[in-house]
């Protein structure tokens, strides 16, 4: 195996939590240096709360300070998971009775899909609002609450923070590069998710989130949009392979092939999925295709490029903070993602460059504006 022994202990923990597996690793020991360096790369891959509960109930030989900060680090996870838990009832609840439509996805309702959906490192709320109701939930945060909200440059989302969570509300669930996968999600997809309800659990409350179909398409669309603009980190891997496990017998396979090539996924899909079946664990007949040599060859080059980068890109150090200087880094450093991993998906890697030029102009231009305009006194 072309994995480190660092890499090694990483996965086989990884593991252990994420298939509640219950290894004894008791004549293990890691040094001081070694937790660090683990719990580092935990940090960055998002995948902390369950590195953490895998070193202590698979009895790895510690020292105390150690065993101190690996447990206190499980627990600040889990008590930020149980104050996002109840954000995102209370506004489910909130929603509900306010008459707006909404699907919540990623973050809690993935979550529930965890042996321990505690262990899941969260962070923000994302939820989609019916576009009937769209300016409804504007009013209703803007005016009601009096929250401060943010359009973030999008014309698809806009963000606000309450009780110091920040929630992300959408009117579109995702977007795609290529102008005839975008026009396939919004004119096929998106019906369907419409008129195809689903809810799970989240503190005995029915959260709507996903069908269990669109659910596994999502989440990998959402994992490949990332992987080609910035970068991605395993806990969205972790995610995937939690929805085809556990999900498995709801998903139906030919409607997912279906859509998976209508967006141009459908090898993306069976590529990154190796990922799952070689590194994480998951069960080759709970993944829905096939898996070839080739796409297992190129497991090295992306583990690598998720080490380099981290979570969504936030590994990368940019040599300057000079908003153009930055910004023309920025944009080739997302346009050298799309390059390493065209093979992927080609339509959505290579249009996604013109896509990050455009983005770069109109970002300018809004600094030129801002930045020119006369200053009344």
């Amino acid at each position: 195996m072309w994995l480190s022994n660092k890499d090694k202990v990483l996965f086989a923990l990884l593991r252990a939590s994420l298939w509640d597996t219950h290894k004894d690793y008791s004549k293990v020991a890691l040094q001081h240096a070694h937790i660090q360096a683990l719990t580092k790369i935990a940090r960055q891959q998002a995948v902390a709360g369950l590195i953490a509960h895998a070193l202590i109930d698979t009895g790895v030989k510690m020292e105390h300070k150690d065993i101190m900060d690996v447990y206190n680090m499980q627990r600040s996870i889990q008590l930020k998971n149980e104050q996002i838990d109840d954000a995102v009832v209370e506004l489910c609840q909130i929603m509900e009775r306010e008459g707006i439509r909404i699907i919540v996805f990623k973050g809690q309702t993935v979550g529930a899909l965890y042996p321990d959906h505690s262990l899941r490192q969260s962070g923000d709320i994302d939820f989609y609002c019916c576009h009937d109701d769209w300016k409804k939930a504007i009013h209703y945060f803007r005016d009601k609450e009096g929250l401060k909200i943010d359009d973030m440059g999008s014309s698809k989302d806009v963000s606000f923070q309450r009780n110091n969570i920040i929630y992300e509300m959408h009117n579109q669930l995702t977007s795609f590069n290529y102008p005839m996968h975008n026009r396939y999600w919004k004119r096929v997809v998106m019906p369907e998710i419409l008129s195809h309800p689903y809810t799970v659990r989240v503190k005995e409350y029915d959260v709507p989130t996903l069908a269990p179909t669109y659910n596994a398409l999502f989440v990998f669309a959402h994992i490949f949009r990332h992987l080609i603009l910035e970068g991605i980190a395993l806990r969205q891997f972790c995610d995937w392979a939690r929805v085809l496990d556990v999900q498995h017998d709801e998903i139906d396979v030919a409607l997912l092939e279906r859509h998976l090539c209508g967006l141009g996924l459908h090898k993306a899909y069976c590529g990154l999925g190796a990922m799952l079946t070689k590194l994480l664990g998951l069960q080759s007949e709970k993944f829905p295709f096939a898996i070839s040599e080739d796409d297992e060859k190129r497991l090295p080059a992306l583990w690598e490029n998720m080490l380099q980068r981290g979570n969504f890109g936030k590994s990368v150090r940019y040599r300057t903070k000079n908003i153009i200087t930055h910004s023309i880094e920025h944009i080739w450093q997302m346009s050298k993602q799309a390059r390493e991993f065209h093979h992927y998906a080609p339509a959505e890697a290579w249009w996604h460059i013109p896509a990050l030029v455009g983005w770069w102009v109109l970002k300018s231009w809004r600094w030129m504006t801002n930045t020119l305009r006369p200053k009344h006194h």
